[in-house]
């Protein structure tokens, strides 16, 4: 049963409306004025209120504003019972927060139909949040489907495949035939690839899980901000990109033009947020193209600028980056990596107020510009 309270400081108003909505079937409270009707709020938890705006101790319009401000109650529908003379105040009481208005007097029928109306918009919210969140489960769905096992089987069936090729050398020496050192070479580097791809999604989850715990505790977060790096941001972009080239054979590929700069974040935070950028940049590029890394202070924030020229994104999949296991294209486009990387970025981001910015053109370039902190100078240290 739907509770409804009625908050109004006349007494007879205020009965009769109780009386008329209980016939209606709706339960029914009531305070006598606007102080009273928000610790009944607080207490009772209605599913919608009716208050007088012209009220001793606290009117309407204070009431509305404590309310909105309530945890538990702020989402509840509130509907103001105003007097003709109020009716052109009733702009600040929308601008509060209020629902709709009844001007007094008013019928049986004006009073009904506006809480039926009030509960069936409800409805209709709380329908489409429950579409929206159908059709995003539905899509989480699909996208682990579909990411995770690729990810999973790829790295160990590398694994498994260098082992039998391993067996498959022993047992030539075995025979007595000699031992072919650069297959061993190739064999040792098949086995380190895959078992680091499957190591960094391991990482990722473990990474993510402990954002999404960190991300309820403000006062470690607060604490967070006040981190900076231990040296300057030029030397871990220079590492971090050269040595994920390294691995691919592309270190001819960089142009790395960097400013140096402290940044005001952990150094393991920035770390991360730079391996990831740089392993979309390599992966989603070609060899032999070229991948531009710039990086410069601007105010009291550092923006690093990446750009490949690689597959590019589709304009309508740039918003979706940072959703956990999001991919695009993932049945008709070979991609690596449970799309955790980008949604790691975006949290981190969030915790040290930062920014990214994606622009792109499909088939020819992507550029991701990070915002970063900077850290605070020595004056501003204190």
């Amino acid at each position: 049963m739907k509770k409804i309270l009625v908050i109004d400081d006349t007494d007879f108003i205020r009965e009769d409306i109780a009386t008329t909505l209980q016939f209606e079937g709706y339960e029914t409270m009531t305070a006598e004025d606007g102080l009273a009707g928000v610790e009944k709020a607080k207490a009772e938890r209605p599913d919608l209120i009716l208050c007088d705006v012209s009220m001793p101790r606290l009117d309407g319009f204070g009431a509305l504003e404590q309310i909105r401000k309530a945890e538990g109650i702020r989402t509840v529908p509130f509907i103001f019972l105003t007097a003709k003379a109020e009716k052109t105040d009733m702009r600040k009481g929308m601008e509060l927060g209020a629902n709709d208005y009844l001007t007094k007097p008013f019928t049986t029928d004006e009073l009904i139909n506006a809480v039926n109306a009030q509960f069936a918009k409800v409805q209709e919210i709380k329908k489409e949040i429950d579409d929206v969140v159908d059709k995003r489960v539905i899509e989480l769905g699909a996208n682990i489907s579909y990411a995770l096992p690729h990810e999973f089987r790829t790295p160990l069936t590398g694994i498994i495949s260098s082992t039998d090729m391993i067996d498959m050398v022993a047992n030539d020496v075995k025979n007595g035939r000699g031992v072919d050192y650069a297959e061993l070479e190739g064999i040792a580097h098949d086995i380190r690839i895959s078992a680091e791809r499957l190591r960094h999604l391991t990482e990722n989850f473990l990474v993510f899980t402990q954002l999404q715990s960190l991300a309820a505790r403000p006062n470690d977060i607060a604490q967070l901000r006040k981190l900076m790096t231990e040296g300057g941001i030029l030397g871990m972009v220079e590492d971090i990109f050269n040595m994920q080239a390294t691995d691919l054979e592309r270190v001819s590929d960089l142009n790395i033009a960097v400013d140096d700069s402290e940044i005001g974040m952990d150094s393991k935070d920035i770390y991360k947020i730079i391996q990831e950028i740089a392993s979309n940049a390599l992966k989603f590029s070609k060899p032999g193209s070229v991948i531009t890394v710039n990086g410069r202070v601007e105010g009291k924030n550092y923006h690093l600028i990446v750009n490949d020229k690689g597959c590019g994104i589709k304009e309508n999949d740039i918003p979706k980056l940072g959703v956990p296991f999001a991919q695009f294209d993932r049945i008709s486009n070979e991609q690596q990596g449970a799309g955790l990387g980008m949604a790691i970025v975006k949290k981190l981001l969030e915790i040290y107020n930062g920014s990214m910015t994606i622009q792109s053109v499909i088939n020819q370039e992507t550029t991701v510009i990070i915002s970063v902190p900077t850290a605070p100078s020595l004056n501003e240290r204190g």
